[in-house]
């Protein structure tokens, strides 16, 4: 039997709006601990603005309005007394294309521990350390560490964001389509990452891959104009959904 406890995050009615745009419609829906939770629809279906709400990076757009609750553990982040700095080094966030930032490899991922206050050499040439090892990347680039972050190939720059993000220490680590950009080994390597990073974080990610959200998820949930139709574990979504929209969309009969 499923306790509060099994969960990291949980989302009861939570409403968006951008403008007159009602975005997000009534969304409920319990992320499970160290587990892999794959968001899946059509384009514009709202599943990377539902990320977003996950770190309140949404409240950066004008005009957006959000209602309802969002409890990372027991905290609403939407709370008035919530530090939404703080918020987003427990909730770190990879994006579509790799973001690296222009500057050596080892700056990029200690830029992150830097800015919460880490400053003595020792400790962050640690982190960096241990970020890179965590992400596959340091035998390829611990002889290298001082030239470019750009000189990396698009799947090492994608490697090194997700180490950005774990030298913060998150809890939660959100991927708005990681490996749209990337080819099929580095799409492979990203996969294999995310499995090992839910050993130690709750994942979310959106994807458009069918494939990937099969292979690489635990759970899916199945959004449409704004709304979940369906969520499960990842197996029963696939192979015996309930409602015919997911089957028709995962089957690609989707209209």
């Amino acid at each position: 039997m499923e306790q509060k406890n099994d969960y990291k995050i949980r989302i009861d009615n939570l409403n968006l709006h951008f403008t007159a745009n009602h975005v997000l419609r009534g969304i409920n829906l319990n992320i499970r601990k160290n587990l892999i939770t794959a968001l899946i629809g059509p384009s514009g279906c709202g599943k990377s603005t539902l990320l977003k709400c996950l770190n309140r990076m949404n409240d950066i757009l004008p005009g957006v309005r959000i209602e309802g609750q969002v409890l990372l553990g027991d905290q609403d982040i939407y709370a008035d007394t919530v530090d939404v700095a703080r918020l987003r080094k427990r909730v770190g966030m990879v994006f579509q294309r790799p973001v690296a930032f222009p500057i050596s490899i080892y700056e990029n991922v200690a830029s992150a521990p830097r800015v919460h206050g880490v400053s003595h050499r020792g400790t962050l040439d640690s982190i960096v350390k241990s970020s890179l090892v965590r992400v596959g990347l340091w035998d390829e680039v611990a002889d290298k560490l001082h030239k470019s972050a750009l000189s990396l190939s698009l799947g090492q720059q994608q490697q090194l964001c997700i180490a950005r993000v774990i030298a913060s220490e998150p809890e939660v680590i959100l991927l708005d389509e990681p490996c749209s950009a990337l080819d099929p080994m580095s799409t492979m390597k990203i996969e294999e990452l995310m499995r090992q990073l839910a050993k130690h974080y709750t994942v979310v990610i959106v994807t458009h891959s069918m494939q990937q959200a099969a292979r690489a998820s635990d759970y899916t949930v199945f959004m449409l104009s704004g709304e979940i139709i369906e969520s499960g574990p990842t197996g029963e979504i696939f192979t015996s959904p309930r409602d015919s929209r997911t089957e028709n969309y995962i089957t690609g009969r989707f209209r």
